[in-house]
């Protein structure tokens, strides 16, 4: 297991509202564009989430405030149940992100 590809993340409260955005560190998502060799296009790449045997497509993008997983996310954060404190981990395996608590 690649430690560049792991991302453990506590939720805070701006993960978890309206937005539906988990912004994602910059140098994790490079590590993830320089794996793949597959840039981030302008209105984002659909990516799956695993989550055990749950399967979730959510938009990967940028915007002024650095890469984010928006359209998608809403679903994962709903089925869990997810609230601020909660850590999460997504690692990056060949083409998906696999999740955890």
């Amino acid at each position: 297991m690649n430690p560049n590809m792991m991302l453990v993340k506590k939720l805070k409260d701006s993960d978890l509202s309206y937005n539906n955005a988990l912004y994602l560190p910059k140098d994790y998502v490079e590590n993830i564009v320089r794996s793949t060799g597959v840039p981030i296009p302008r209105n984002g790449i659909q990516v799956e989430i695993l989550d055990n045997n749950n399967s979730y497509w959510v938009n990967l993008r940028e915007n002024q405030k650095g890469p984010y997983i928006g359209n998608g996310w809403k679903n994962i954060k709903d089925a869990r149940s997810l609230k601020t404190g909660d850590v999460i981990k997504l690692y990056w395996k060949d083409t998906k992100f696999i999740f955890s608590m």
